[in-house]
């Protein structure tokens, strides 16, 4: 059973996703050790004491990490980590984001 599972909605092609889940994957890997290999639409990673994967779907990314022992008093701020670069790789649109489309009637009428 993992210890951190997260689950991200997008609306990005896979080829996107699996793109930016790799960039974070790279960064990753020079501060931590981590490696890295895809399997499929599957990131899998793993480095001493941490291994997981990252699944990429047509609508969200799953991650999921089993931590060793001397690794579990980390947790939450692994987990905190993992949501704030999940939140700069696939931003959710805030509302009101979206460009409005104007009203019918409500402009001036041409005479």
């Amino acid at each position: 059973m993992p210890d951190i599972n997260l689950v991200r909605s997008h609306s990005v092609s896979i080829q996107e996703a699996r793109a930016r889940v790799q960039k974070a994957a790279d960064e990753l890997a020079v501060e931590h050790n981590l490696r890295s290999e895809w399997q499929g639409d599957t990131l899998r990673f793993y480095r001493s004491g941490l291994e997981g994967e990252i699944k990429v779907t047509a609508s969200e990314i799953r991650l999921e990490a089993t931590l060793s022992f001397l690794l579990k008093p980390l947790q939450a701020a692994l987990v905190d980590r993992i949501e704030r670069m999940f939140e700069k790789l696939f931003p959710e649109p805030t509302p009101g984001s979206q460009a409005k489309k104007p009203t019918r009637g409500t402009g001036p009428t041409a005479k």
